[in-house]
């Protein structure tokens, strides 16, 4: 019965279905990590896409094999008039841009985090009131969830305690941007999709030297030639990952349902330690060094991955297309295109 209830909720929240054929779809941070997987999955699926980016992260090289089927407008979102100019003739949207780092760069300076993205969400926050699309989904983060939770992390509100303190600034922005998107929903009648992601990596992202985030940093050490390699923390804790290219998708079907509701986690259950990814690498990198595990720096979360359970409800079965080890190996090409490595 409980089962049963939980379905009829979901189905309640779920608005028309969207045919993304032929529409206006804008998409923040398009030429990011995961914005430039979205971008080609739209264009594929014929969407008239317009990118907005101030390219600070993104690149111009993530969209090039579509960039002369869309348009590209260079957007700075911390300025509002500029904002409100930028989303004319929007009829979906994707707000996909925040200034994310690795686990060390919040470290005295949280509330330069918090501020750079509450700058954005209120602008964009504020324009769309104005506009009025037919449907919003905004990005928030896993990072909002406090470091004392369970290890496999249902939905929960916003509010509940602190948000995992290795990132408070930006788990804070995000739960700002969470509840301006439930009062914009409900204010100005807008559909507003909200998904929280967890871990996502992939051969795009754009190195920003010490404070790059986990993956892309493990990979650059070991093929380095690193040895040893120091893994932060105890190496012993565990993250689930997933590839930009289907957290991607994942974004686009929620969309694509008309799911307006509470906030979805994008992220599964299994998870792998930061040891046993680092071993991998080293194996599909042909690499053996020495592994030295350093507590005296930040681990974050012990253990973080997340109940996909409502997001099954939602979309059915998740479509994985890249599996860990294949998401390796394309890191290492990341690693060579990036560094001019052979």
């Amino acid at each position: 019965m409980l089962r049963l209830l939980q379905k009829i909720e979901i189905y309640r929240m779920i608005e028309k279905k969207i045919n993304l054929k032929g529409r206006s779809v804008y998409v923040t941070g398009g030429a990011g990590l995961i914005g430039s997987f979205l971008v080609e999955d739209l264009v594929n699926l014929g969407a008239k896409v317009c990118v907005l980016d101030d390219f600070s992260k993104g690149s111009i090289g993530n969209l090039k094999t579509v960039k002369d089927l869309i348009e590209i407008r260079e957007v700075d979102l911390e300025r509002s008039k500029v904002t409100e100019e930028a989303f004319v003739g929007a009829d979906i949207v994707f707000h996909l841009a925040s200034r994310a780092y690795g686990i060390g760069y919040g470290n005295g300076r949280h509330l330069e985090v918090l501020n750079h993205n509450e700058r954005i969400t209120t602008n964009v926050v504020d324009t769309l009131s104005k506009i009025k699309p037919d449907h919003v989904l905004m990005t928030s983060s896993s990072c909002i969830y406090d470091d004392s939770g369970p290890e496999t992390i249902k939905e929960q509100p916003i509010f509940e305690k602190e948000p995992e303190m290795a990132n408070w600034g930006y788990g804070w922005a995000k739960r700002f941007l969470e509840q301006k998107s439930l009062i914009l929903s409900k204010e100005a009648g807008i559909p507003v999709t909200i998904v929280r992601p967890f871990n996502i990596y992939g051969e795009r992202y754009e190195w920003v030297g010490e404070f790059s985030q986990a993956i892309p940093m493990l990979v650059k050490r070991v093929m380095d030639g690193e040895n040893p390699v120091v893994i932060w923390g105890s190496g012993r804790q565990k993250r689930n990952y997933m590839h930009a290219l289907d957290c991607a998708k994942i974004m686009r079907q929620l969309v694509e349902v008309g799911y307006s509701g509470p906030a979805v986690n994008i992220g599964l259950e299994d998870t792998t330690s930061i040891f046993d990814l680092v071993t991998l690498i080293c194996g599909v990198g042909n690499k053996s060094p020495n592994l030295i595990a350093d507590t005296s720096k930040p681990e974050g979360r012990f253990c973080k991955s997340a109940s996909s359970e409502l997001l099954r409800s939602i979309i059915g079965d998740i479509p994985i297309s890249i599996d860990l080890e294949s998401g390796m190996k394309r890191m290492i090409e990341w690693y060579k295109n990036s560094f001019g490595a052979n």
